[in-house]
């Protein structure tokens, strides 16, 4: 390709009149291509959730359902040996009692108010306190899995279902019921 003259010519005042958006331009561009020095993955790994007081609580109270269900469906006629597994959507939660004082101050002609919420503890010994648990929320369960020795019997993975979806609230759609080998 060759650049004619009449290009050349025109190129310094073209260059002279945008010279400073032009900077910025390559100095965008040259941002955006710098290498970050971190190599890219083809699969981005999911942060760990740090092990808290909640989450084992969390998996100590699924675990002990588990096991109840596992129990107790392993009872039902035709179902053999039964293993369950559930997933939560969420944790149980509880809500705390509050004080909410409110205090209006003059300063002239202005007036302000702020407010202030404390949680209301109750004294337990010298050295501990307990909050004031106003109510407690228990789990909600996200889905469940049955496998089970009688799971090829369409009878007994109704059976299983309807039983599960009783106790749990879940829907028919987040239960699952499959043979054990």
């Amino acid at each position: 390709m060759k650049i004619s003259k009449e290009l050349l010519g025109k190129l310094p005042a073209w260059l002279e009149r945008y010279k400073y958006p032009a900077l910025i331009l390559l100095l965008g561009v040259f941002l955006v291509l710098w290498p970050s020095g971190r190599k890219e993955t083809a699969e981005p790994k999911m942060p760990e959730p740090a092990a808290t007081e909640n989450t084992r609580e969390d998996e100590d109270y699924c675990a002990k359902m588990e096991q109840q269900l596992a129990a107790l469906l392993s009872q039902v006629d035709g179902a053999g040996r039964v293993k369950v597994m559930l997933t939560l959507k969420t944790g149980p939660s509880s809500q705390y009692q509050t004080d909410r004082s409110v205090s209006t101050s003059r300063e002239g002609e202005r007036e302000s108010q702020s407010s202030e919420e404390r949680t209301v503890m109750f004294g337990r010994g010298s050295a501990y306190d307990e909050p004031a648990v106003v109510s407690t929320a228990y789990p909600v369960f996200q889905g469940a899995l049955i496998v089970a020795e009688g799971g090829a019997d369409p009878s007994v993975r109704y059976q299983l279902s309807a039983a599960v979806a009783a106790l749990l609230g879940l829907g028919a759609d987040q239960i699952t019921v499959v043979k054990m080998k």
